[in-house]
């Protein structure tokens, strides 16, 4: 199975801000360098997960990013970055059971917890 390169990258976006020590912004720059993303693409994910209110964008110099949310579970990113999972009405019938419970997995996985 493929993962969606936006969901990827929303993952390690999120876990880089979660090990930092403190709750400053950080420059999307400063994220992409390290974990060797390109700047632009960073930024759209970014702007994803921020209309989503996972993290919180600043602008300016001595602006950036941050988690914003106090819980962040993989489903959180998921659909933030791939889109919702219908799995109430799915498109195929036959769907609606696995793609229920990947739904719930998901939702259970803690990406980040936010204790600020």
């Amino acid at each position: 199975m493929k993962i969606n390169q936006d969901f990827a990258m929303s993952v390690e976006t999120v876990l880089y801000l979660k090990k930092r020590k403190n709750s400053d912004y950080i420059q999307a720059s400063e994220i992409a360098k390290t974990l060797d993303f390109s700047v632009g693409y960073l930024q759209k994910v970014i702007q994803m997960l921020s209309k989503q209110g996972i993290v919180e964008c600043k602008r300016g110099r001595i602006g950036g990013v941050r988690i914003k949310a106090k819980v962040i579970t993989l489903l959180d990113l998921w659909q933030a970055t791939c889109g919702g999972l219908d799995y109430k009405n799915p498109s195929l019938d036959l769907m609606k059971k696995p793609l229920k419970a990947f739904s719930d997995s998901m939702n259970k996985v803690v990406v980040c917890q936010n204790n600020r």
